[in-house]
């Protein structure tokens, strides 16, 4: 039976990610009430971060027995061994990613591109790399992740959390799911031995630029 302690974590996640989609709708609401037009695919993806993060705000504020700093794993690593190792890797699997991209084995680059999901605006862009790993980490590599980790070792935290993860995106479809979990499990890897979200945001963030960069220049 799952301990009484990490019950709450996962209602936490249910209620940020739940006021995410009602920001969504909220904002297109209002737009559509004083500009007259509905909003953009960027905007819907800000306003949706932008809840998330106020919900994950408040879930740590007002249901957490945890300070925040704690709660959110708010923290960088002492040893910079450890980001340079991470940062070393991230690095050797976009290219070797670029070159199997580049050699057509997985399609051509036409097809490559047509999948990508890059985002071509400013407000795009920041919700790529700012947004997104910001609010994605906090909830749930800090408020998730600290709170299972309370109660289980590593491994079953990490697979919980990666799991999690990929069910967020569950929108696009399971392919999608799927595709993201081996970036979830790196990330709260990364989280786990370096003992806050700092590393994973970094992380996170460098492989929404790759994403935006390949699907700009390809």
């Amino acid at each position: 039976m799952m301990d009484r302690a990490v019950v709450p974590a996962f209602g936490q996640v249910l209620f940020a990610v739940a006021l995410g989609y009602a920001g969504v709708v909220g904002a297109a609401v209002l737009a559509t009430a004083l500009v007259g037009r509905p909003l953009g695919f960027d905007a819907r993806e800000t306003a949706f971060f932008l809840s998330v993060g106020l919900g994950t705000a408040f879930a740590v504020g007002a249901m957490s027995d945890l300070p925040w700093r704690r709660a959110l794993a708010l923290s960088w690593p002492a040893d910079r061994r450890i980001v340079i190792r991470f940062v070393a890797v991230l690095l050797l699997v976009l290219a070797i990613e670029a070159t199997v991209a580049a050699s057509g084995l997985l399609g051509s680059l036409e097809d490559i591109k047509a999948m990508s999901s890059s985002e071509r605006s400013w407000l795009g862009f920041l919700n790529a790399v700012l947004l997104a790993p910001v609010v994605e980490e906090a909830l749930f590599r800090g408020l998730l992740f600290t709170r299972l980790r309370r109660r289980f070792s590593a491994w079953p935290a990490l697979a919980i959390v990666t799991l999690a993860f990929g069910l967020l995106h569950i929108e696009n479809g399971l392919l999608h799911v799927v595709s993201v979990l081996p970036a979830g499990a790196f990330l709260s890897y990364a989280r786990e031995v370096s003992g806050g979200i700092g590393l994973p945001i970094l992380l996170h963030a460098c492989m929404n630029l790759a994403i935006v960069v390949a699907g700009t220049f390809l």
